[in-house]
């Protein structure tokens, strides 16, 4: 790069006329798009604003090692600020770089823990209907054993009823058949 520069101030013919800079002329240069991982973003048409720099040329003097000594002191200064250009750019990128790995770290990081998180949910969810069917069994259970009891003291209490009926009729047969009167008037006396 420092060559290329070196190249064209080497190639330059002599001093041009200045020509005084208006502030309305302002060059347009693109500039780079920014890279994301998520969406990329077509920035290739987006223009910066930059102001040209007037350039001053002083007169040449006769004498050319001193015109050298100049050209050479220019160049090493561009040489400079190209060199400190391209470390500030690597910077940046550098800090990009590391900002945008770290913000996927963190995004990863997050994604796992709500993975976590859901399949917890989900395991207590399965545990808790798994419970849930087991207490609905024993309900089940409990009811279907009320029922048959109440079935059992249902019989009991047909046969009772149908042994109290037995008995009636057969004292009630005793007593036309003797002709007495049964002993227990309906549970009265």
């Amino acid at each position: 790069m420092a060559a290329e520069d070196t190249k064209k101030v080497e190639a330059e013919p002599e001093c041009q006329q200045e020509t005084p800079v208006k502030e309305d002329e302002k060059a347009i240069v693109p500039v780079e798009p920014i890279v994301h991982d998520e969406k990329p973003v077509d920035d290739t048409k987006a223009l910066v604003i930059v102001e040209k720099a007037a350039e001053v040329c002083e007169e040449k003097p006769v004498d050319g090692s001193v015109n050298r000594d100049d050209v050479l002191a220019k160049v090493a200064t561009e040489k400079k600020d190209a060199l400190i250009k391209a470390w500030e750019e690597s910077e940046k990128s550098k800090a990009e770089n590391k900002a945008q790995q770290k913000l996927s770290s963190i995004g990863a990081w997050e994604n796992s823990k709500k993975a976590d998180l859901e399949a917890e949910l989900k395991k207590i969810e399965e545990d808790l209907e798994k419970k849930k069917a087991k207490y609905i069994e024993k309900m089940k259970n409990k009811i279907a054993l009320i029922h048959k009891k109440a079935e059992e003291k249902r019989a009991l209490t047909e046969a009772k009823r149908g042994e109290d009926l037995l008995k009636a009729e057969e004292i009630a047969a005793k007593c036309r058949a003797t002709g007495e009167t049964p002993k227990k008037l309906l549970g009265w006396f």
